[in-house]
């Protein structure tokens, strides 16, 4: 007799297309938990890679302990004096926007790096590949990256326009070099002398990073663990956590949603692998009868069967594995276009390959266990007799665990642990596939069809479950398409209210960098303006009973601010807080970092930007979610910590001027001036709707993939079920039924499905997007509220019926054609 294993590989290549639907379910499954696992490591990896503007010259990194802001150059002596510091090399770096001379625009935006010319003859002896020569001391000098040169359409001696406090400043490119040399944050950056640029940026005396040099002897790891502690105050070692502030959020927010979406897809994998081997263990009931009749045991059959499970599983799990490549590929290419950042190379270690093939093969076996149970439990007299439709069992139990999953999912709202909250999520959308089958009994008893197909579909469903797993796997997929348009939509809508509220002026002008140089003069000469008010950002510190936040700082003129603009308040108003601010020693912060931290109204908190600190009376809070962790304050109070220029304006126009001339106005008047965008509310309103469009579009597509899974899956189980209904359809067609009523009769299967999928899902799939947005809302760090929109429920709605009704096609048609003479002959 042949081994299990043997026969399990002859049985897997004989009824492979028995396990079509469950294997596509599988691969897919697997591709997004290793695309998703590889994605985020090497964004993450290259986040590590990039520890400052020039990274590879020094062994260690110091920067500023509020990350983004600058320290006074005079604390560097501090860091000189430490024991294994060779050399030190004090930078300033400054995103800003970059053009070639002579032409017109924005430009490119860059980040302006300056450092000591006195450290030129190290620099040449890096092998930079360089054409021309290194930025002299204190000159208008340049040394440009290859690719960026390529990009700018520059070469040496060329000139270059950059946005500065006065405005503009003309720097001369002095050099380009290969760009590799300097390491991962070499990209998108040009390099000057460091007094040169503290001078145009107006940051006299202050660094923004220190590259330390060792001497002989001492390792980077040894003297981070020995003196870390003695650096100055101001400073610390730097780490990537700072570097992950920017794409940390977004790819915790992706691949939450991908990790949802993998696991979804895995669970309905395992739902199609359980009908796939159950279809295949009854086609073989008759085979499985006679060989436990003359002998074979049962465990021996099951371990057949379980053999074809693990080959199933592990061949799917490879494929899902070079899938899974393709799809890091391209989530890392949009992630990295996302955050300006050099694409990286994807890459996969050992633990990743081992979790994914682990997950592939666990859902096939995990599909295969009912399966399993049925071979070692058939009696052989019972395997031969003749195959009956299986009746439903355990109903109570079903409904029992499904609402125990449900109030478990529900109560996880309340609960601030992330992991609870993705188990909440999960255990939603499990009592979506317990109760859809419950509810698929319900909708049976409704009089929704007049004709006899109708009523003959509705009474099969009521006593027989051979579509409850079809049912359950589009009950999971409505629900998961509903909590994501509930998340989405959250996101939205809470972006959308703070963008009408806080960019609500008339036109907007912004600068990359701050300016010292008043536009007010220039703008006061419009006719058709009736208010400026300037404002200026930068980040600081916040600290309340010994818990530190980074937060960024938006300074106002609150006499002006509020006529142009406001703030979604959630605590304070339009009229007190302003007068808070006038009165100075106040701020304004977003109601997420007030929750965060538990602060109220009239605590008094402690704000440090550059060495200064100051104790502020909270006045206010509001919805922050396109600024983030953003905290408003007046420009008096911003002048004490060191904040001057200006980088933006709200602009209200006259009433009846036309704002789009006026924009036209305004783009003229400050066109020498690169970095400087000018843009009407209604613009900034449909780029918010552009962008968020995109992030919509991520979800979407996902829930067209859950969704097209359902269908496929749908299609398969109908085809199976057709197969299995040969000899009922052919008796119904020698008693007079025609090839329509039997089309009729397949539809309405699909009908009562859709009917019972949408029920099901969408209604737990409201309670599954609360807990998903407060998911959401903990990985961005803001305050969201679950926003339900008819219209998308409605296209969930109509995706649905849509794809069952396509995937009812095939199998009606294939019913329709059974000839009864053919179908009463087989057996």
């Amino acid at each position: 007799m042949m081994s299990a294993f043997a026969r399990g590989l002859r049985q897997l290549r004989f009824d492979f297309q028995r396990y079509g639907v469950a294997a596509v379910a599988l691969v897919f499954g697997v591709a997004l938990i290793f695309g998703t696992l590889l994605t985020s490591k090497t964004i993450n990896d290259q986040l590590s890679q990039g520890v400052g503007s020039l990274s590879g010259v020094g062994d260690v990194a110091v920067v500023p302990a509020i990350p983004g802001t600058t320290a006074p150059e005079s604390a560097v002596a501090e860091i000189a004096d430490l024991p294994g510091v060779a050399t030190w090399i004090p930078t300033l770096a400054r995103t800003s926007s970059v053009r070639p001379a002579g032409t017109v625009g924005i430009g490119h935006q860059l980040v302006v790096t300056g450092y000591p010319a006195t450290f030129n003859t190290e620099l040449q002896l890096m092998r930079l590949e360089l054409r021309g020569r290194l930025p002299a001391v204190n000159k208008p000098e340049a040394l440009v990256p290859a690719d960026v040169a390529s990009r700018l359409g520059v070469d040496v001696n060329d000139s270059l326009v950059v946005a500065s406090s006065d405005g503009t400043t003309q720097l001369r490119v002095a050099g380009v070099f290969n760009g590799r040399v300097l390491g991962p944050l070499a990209y998108d950056n040009i390099f000057i002398d460091l007094s040169y640029a503290q001078m145009i940026f107006n940051q006299q005396g202050q660094v923004s990073r220190i590259d330390i040099q060792l001497a002989a002897g001492h390792s980077a790891e040894r003297w981070q663990s020995e003196y870390s502690s003695s650096l100055p105050p101001l400073f610390k070692v730097q780490d990537t956590s700072a570097l992950n502030s920017t794409l940390g959020p977004l790819i915790a927010v992706v691949s939450l949603i991908l990790m949802i979406a993998s696991c979804t897809v895995l669970g309905i994998s395992i739902l199609l692998s359980a009908t796939a081997f159950q279809s295949v263990v009854n086609a073989r009931r008759l085979t499985y009868g006679v060989m436990r009749a003359v002998g074979a045991r049962g465990s021996w059959l099951a371990g057949a069967v379980l053999c074809e499970a693990l080959m199933l599983a592990f061949a799917c799990s490879v494929l899902g594995l070079g899938l899974g490549f393709g799809v890091s590929w391209i989530l890392n290419q949009v992630l990295s276009l996302i955050g300006n950042i050099p694409p990286a190379t994807v890459a996969a270690g050992l633990w990743e390959f081992l979790l994914a093939i682990t997950s592939g093969i666990a859902a096939g076996c995990a599909g295969a266990a009912r399966a399993l149970v049925k071979v070692l439990r058939q009696a052989p007299l019972l395997a031969i007799s003749p195959e009956v439709a299986e009746r439903r069992s355990g109903q109570r139990l079903r409904a029992v665990v499904g609402i125990i999953f449900l109030i478990l999912g529900v109560g996880s709202y309340w609960l601030d642990s992330v992991v609870v909250k993705v188990v909440g999520v999960a255990l939603s959308l499990a009592a979506v596939g317990f109760l859809a089958p419950l509810i698929l009994v319900a909708a049976t008893r409704l009089q929704i069809f007049k004709g006899w197909t109708g009523r003959a579909a509705a009474q099969r469903l009521r006593k027989h479950a051979s579509l409850d797993s079809t049912t359950a796997i589009m009950g999971v997929v409505v629900c998961l398409g509903a909590a994501l348009v509930i998340g989405v939509g959250s996101v939205r809508s809470a972006m959308m209210e703070q963008i009408a509220r806080q960019f609500g002026a008339d036109v907007q002008i912004s600068s990359t960098t701050p300016i010292t140089e008043k536009l007010d003069e220039r703008l006061g000469s419009i006719q058709m303006i009736n208010r400026v008010s300037d404002t200026v950002w930068d980040r600081g510190a916040l600290e309340f009973q010994g818990t530190t936040s980074q937060i960024a700082i938006l300074a106002v003129d609150p006499n002006s601010y509020f006529a142009t603009a406001q703030l979604p308040w959630r605590q304070g108003s339009d009229g007190s807080a302003p007068l808070a601010l006038k009165n100075g020693g106040a701020v304004i912060i977003p109601e997420a970092l007030a929750a965060s931290n538990d602060i109220s109204l009239g605590d008094t908190v402690r704000l440090s930007r550059a060495g200064k600190t100051l104790s502020l009376r909270v006045v206010g809070t509001f919805a922050s979610l396109a600024t983030g962790n953003q905290v408003v304050m007046g420009r008096d109070t911003a002048d004490e910590l060191g904040i001057t220029g200006s980088n933006g304006w709200n602009v209200e126009a006259k009433p009846g001027v036309d704002v789009a001339a006026l924009r036209d106005l305004i783009a003229d008047s400050v066109a020498d001036i690169p970095g400087v965008s000018v843009i009407t509310a209604a613009k900034m309103r449909e780029r918010a709707e552009s962008e968020l469009g995109s992030y919509a579009g991520v979800a979407f597509g996902i829930v067209v993939l859950a969704l097209s899974l359902g269908a496929i899956g749908a299609a398969g189980l109908f085809s199976v079920g057709v197969a299995r209904r040969e000899k009922e359809f052919g008796m119904l067609r020698a008693v007079g039924a025609t090839r329509g009523d039997i089309t009729r009769l397949v539809a309405a299967d699909a009908l009562l499905i859709g009917i019972a999928s949408l029920a099901g899902g969408l209604l737990v799939g409201q309670l599954a997007g609360w807990v998903l947005t407060q998911l959401v809302a903990g990985a961005l760090g803001v305050t969201l509220s679950p926003a339900v929109t008819v219209l998308a429920f409605s296209g969930i709605a109509i995706v649905t019926l849509t794809a069952l009704c396509l995937a009812a096609i095939g199998p009606s048609r294939r019913a329709a054609r059974i000839e009864p003479v053919a179908a009463l002959r087989a057996e």
